[in-house]
């Protein structure tokens, strides 16, 4: 008889720990599914993530300018001669810039 419980006992806590797995394994999956169906949430991490990259790509493009710059004769050193051949169109990329960073901030600020 002792070998009778003793076999049933290993079988009832496979089976526990095989049900503690599944409720583990289920818990998981629910909560996977609720951060990826979590739109606001998502939409938070993504403009602050645009903003982090249109921070750095700023830093970098002012780097660049810097950098050019010194290179320039003297009469060029006001602007870049595209700039200068386009303003309109420099100007309309500008605006373009400024009008993402607002949106991105505006976006970051309204979640809090």
């Amino acid at each position: 008889m002792t070998t009778t419980k003793n076999t049933q006992m290993t079988e009832t806590e496979a089976l526990r720990a095989d049900l503690e797995l599944t409720r583990q394994h289920l818990a998981d999956t629910v909560q996977e599914l609720t951060r990826q169906l979590n739109v606001p949430r998502r939409i938070k991490e993504s403009a602050a993530s645009a903003g982090q990259r249109a921070v750095q790509a700023a830093g970098t493009a002012g780097e660049r300018a810097k950098d050019g710059a010194r290179n320039l004769p003297a009469r060029a050193k006001g602007m870049p001669a595209t700039a200068r051949e386009h303003p309109k169109a420099a100007a309309a990329v500008g605006g373009a810039v400024a009008l993402g960073v607002g949106a991105a901030a505006w976006i970051v600020g309204r979640g809090r």
